[in-house]
């Protein structure tokens, strides 16, 4: 792990940091996640990317064919990013050019004759494919996933074209990432020199609902022109933010960047404590867009978000709800972090270690023991939630100040 700073990557003296890791990794690895651009990865190219806290060699053979193998080599643990592909379309290793197929099978060792390989050359290999311009990879096998990658219906349609931004890493949890990339209550502190605008700081989104592998909201928003510079007389405008957040690690954002666009992100989990943000918005297809002023308009978004994100403690993305506080206009998070729960992942926080409160408008009416298995009212120390409901839920609702 690089939890190098300050931070903490769980919290509690009783939860052991790398069993957590373990466990979030094994939690992770039954997705697709994307590792590079594909126009990144020429014909004949070998690149080093990082999943999971596995080091992998990716490659494209002549034939645009790809390929993902552990990056050290079986025979002397070479590095295989610094190989070559060869005339099959195999990776070749630098030091004894030890060649290996996508699969991971040994394809030759020229010290052999008669094109013999030794048992146990194999190595380990990931599945790679290829959507909407990005390389995605999967370390589990063939039926062992749990969705496939997530769907990009505006460019399936033919009606847009996609601008690809350029990777980002961020020294934090994907979860976390994604978890702000959908936070709209910091727009109008944080983005006050772009699109952010101060009187917007009490609006709330519509309550999330959630399809499947799919949790969406929107947020009505009065957004600044970006391209304007801060000022008293800057005028305002009618925005709509339509979310779209695809478990568990990708969101689709309409409206950010204008009529008709969606921007995409796939936050990558190359650790439990690091990730590379992979994005791009789809434009309709008669929409022309200026590089030179679109990029740092992004860039000067994205900025403020990372260092935030980056400065989060602890560094694991908590799941219970009584783990922090909430405000009604949280209500994103807490179904986002509860339909991470329900597929598994670990929360950093023990749930018994902050008896915190929770808004009861957070949860729209509903009671705060939906999303945990242990109820978080100050007052209330039923693990039922129906015997909770019967005996204390009222009383607390009404005598609970905010």
């Amino acid at each position: 792990m690089r939890c190098s700073d300050s931070r903490r990557l769980v919290v509690g003296g009783h939860v052991d940091a790398e069993r957590y890791r373990a466990s979030w990794l094994e939690s992770m690895a039954p997705y697709w996640h994307i590792v590079a651009r594909s126009a990144d990865v020429a014909p004949g190219s070998v690149v080093p990317v990082e999943l999971l806290g596995r080091p992998f060699a990716l490659w494209r053979g002549g034939d645009g064919s790809l390929g993902a193998v552990a990056r050290q080599c079986p025979h002397r643990g070479v590095d295989l990013s610094l190989g070559a592909v060869d005339a099959q379309g195999c990776l070749a290793c630098p030091y004894h050019s030890w060649s290996f197929r996508s699969d991971g099978s040994c394809a030759s060792i020229p010290q052999l004759v008669e094109d013999r390989v030794l048992p146990g050359a194999d190595t380990v290999a990931a599945r790679v494919a290829e959507a909407h311009g990005f390389v995605w990879t999967c370390v589990v096998a063939p039926g062992q996933e749990r969705r496939s990658f997530p769907s990009f219906d505006v460019l399936d349609a033919g009606t847009r074209w996609f601008w690809m931004g350029e990777p980002m890493v961020w020294e934090a949890q994907c979860l976390r990432q994604v978890e702000n990339f959908r936070d709209v209550t910091h727009f109008s502190i944080a983005h006050l020199d772009t699109f952010g605008n101060p009187t917007g700081v009490r609006l709330e989104p519509t309550r999330a609902e959630r399809d499947g592998w799919s949790v969406r909201f929107d947020f009505d928003y009065p957004v600044f022109d970006p391209t304007v510079a801060p000022s008293e007389d800057r005028q305002s405008f009618p925005g709509r933010f339509e979310y779209d957040v695809q478990l568990p690690c990708s969101a689709l954002l309409g409206g950010a960047s204008g009529p008709g666009s969606v921007m995409f992100i796939h936050s990558t989990p190359l650790d439990v404590d690091r990730s590379m943000v992979f994005w791009g918005c789809a434009f309709p297809n008669d929409v022309v867009i200026d590089d030179a002023q679109y990029a740092p308009i992004e860039e000067a978004v994205w900025a403020p978000d990372r260092a935030m994100v980056q400065s989060q403690d602890p560094i694991g993305l908590p799941l219970g709800p009584r783990d922090e506080l909430h405000l009604p206009m949280d209500r994103f998070a807490l179904s986002y972090r509860r339909a991470l729960a329900d597929l598994g992942v670990p929360s950093s926080i023990p749930h018994s270690l902050f008896p915190r409160n929770v808004h009861p408008s957070a949860y729209s009416g509903a009671h705060p023991c939906v999303t945990s298995s242990l109820c978080p009212k100050p007052i209330c120390t039923s693990i039922s939630k129906r015997a909770c409901d019967r005996r204390r839920w009222p009383i607390w609702r009404r005598s609970t100040t905010w």
